[in-house]
């Protein structure tokens, strides 16, 4: 059966255990951690703690920004690349997928930063 959102966030299954506001996509119809060449369809809003768990997922598609967790340091206005962990940071990569423009400095590994989707 089709169907579709028009809402910023849509409920997913998780494949796993996954942190708040990392990259995720899907695979084989539940939510997985994204990796560094893997398109990601948005960043979870909460953490789940096992497989199975209903997980709200904001969209990359949706309108506005979204939260993410940096790996590494990076300046205000850097663009911001997946990384192996579901998390971002600058560096770019032939395999890096790009996430968007950091609208926050980042000045440790774990910083929430808010991110416009690019």
């Amino acid at each position: 059966m089709s169907q579709y959102v028009e809402t910023a966030t849509k409920t997913f299954t998780a494949g796993a255990a996954i942190s708040k506001h990392i990259l995720v996509y899907l695979s084989s119809e539940v939510l997985q951690v994204a990796g560094l060449a893997t398109q990601p369809i948005g960043t979870t809003e909460n953490a789940t703690f096992a497989s199975g768990d209903l997980v709200s997922v904001r969209l990359l598609s949706a309108q506005g920004t979204i939260q993410c967790v940096a790996s590494g340091t990076f300046s205000q206005g850097a663009l911001v690349y997946g990384r192996a962990d579901g998390k971002i940071d600058d560096i770019s990569t032939s395999s890096a997928v790009k996430i968007g423009m950091a609208l926050e400095a980042a000045t440790a590994s774990g910083d929430i930063i808010e991110v416009l989707p690019l």
